[in-house]
């Protein structure tokens, strides 16, 4: 019954905010630090450990993030075939 959960989890979902606690450990997402404003950080990152990876070097990446959404990305997938 828990790859029904995690299959669930990685259909596409509506662009709204997320709390910090439910970020997935497998996927790229988008960061923000939500307070009287929404402070979007630049990149895309992974969770790993208590911390975040930048998605694109695997540098660590100091922020208190606060909210995630999953990372639309700018290109779409193609086949040339």
């Amino acid at each position: 019954m828990n790859w029904i959960a995690d299959l669930w989890s990685r259909l596409p979902s509506p662009p709204g905010w997320r709390e910090i606690a439910t970020a997935p450990f497998d996927r790229e997402i988008e960061l923000a630090v939500i307070g009287d404003h929404v402070a979007l950080l630049n990149r895309a990152c992974l969770r790993h450990g208590n911390g975040w990876l930048d998605a694109e070097t695997l540098r660590p990446v100091t922020v208190t993030a606060t909210h995630w959404r999953y990372r639309t990305p700018t290109t779409l997938p193609m086949s040339c075939c």
